[in-house]
């Protein structure tokens, strides 16, 4: 027979607790769109920022999931931060921005000031490592690009904050850890994607003006896998977006 662990309740509670204290840096913030969503559903950006409405709760496992990213997230940051402690390079670690034109904002993971280099981190399972690195039959590039948008993002803030003060952003780049077997490695992003950020963030601003952006695909959701349950906390909300769509056609 299987019992419930007491010590599983107390970790659970435990990220509860750290998640909870996480969301406060939102408080009184929630109209302002999330950097973390870009290139992504515009009906997301209505839901969330214009009507305010709560994301649903993830389960344990999804939560523990979370938390892993946070710990690796951390453990590098920490490291570039000793790094930057004993060589006296300059940095900017979780650096809070705010694009006010845009109605955007976020939190940059890294940037090398003096290299000029942006680095945004992400943790991933090995099949997501094995669909951008392997280049397999199921590689999707588009699998990544709300990443690239979202780093893009920082680095149009940064160059456009920072402009008289230090380096301008030369490179972008993913920095993926990989949770399976702790491989990491880097994946390039094209300077060209911070106009396509941009512009993206202009869109949304126009769309969500008229109220909520009709369902179509490319735009809201802009991927097909959006409207997930699983993945969406505004599906319910939203009406399952396509699929909702399929069904009442």
């Amino acid at each position: 027979m299987i019992k419930e662990s007491k010590v599983t309740q107390i970790y659970d509670d435990y990220v509860a607790h750290l998640n909870a204290k996480k969301s406060q840096r939102y408080d009184g913030k929630e109209g302002w769109f999330h950097s973390s969503s870009a290139g992504l559903c515009a009906r997301k950006h209505y839901y969330s920022s214009v009507e305010k409405i709560k994301q649903a709760p993830k389960d344990v496992d999804t939560m523990r999931l979370f938390r892993l990213g946070d710990v690796i997230h951390s453990d590098i940051q920490d490291a570039v931060q000793w790094y930057a402690t004993n060589s006296g390079a300059r940095i900017f670690i979780e650096k809070e921005l705010f694009l006010h034109d845009l109605n955007v904002r976020g939190f940059i993971d890294l940037v090398m000031v003096d290299d000029g280099v942006l680095y945004d981190i992400k943790s991933c399972n090995y099949w997501k490592w094995r669909t951008i690195f392997r280049k397999s039959k199921y590689y999707d590039p588009e699998s990544v690009k709300n990443y690239m948008m979202q780093t893009a993002t920082y680095a149009h803030w940064y160059n456009v904050y920072f402009q008289h003060d230090y380096p301008q952003i030369r490179s972008m780049a993913l920095l993926f850890y990989n949770k399976n077997d702790s491989k990491m490695q880097e994946l390039e992003i094209p300077m060209s994607m911070i106009d396509e950020a941009v512009n993206y963030w202009e869109k949304i601003n126009e769309a969500v003006k008229e109220g909520v952006p009709p369902v179509k695909l490319g735009f809201a959701p802009v991927l097909e896998w959006e409207c997930n349950s699983k993945y969406c906390s505004y599906f319910e909300a939203c009406g399952g977006g396509l699929v909702g769509k399929k069904v009442v056609e």
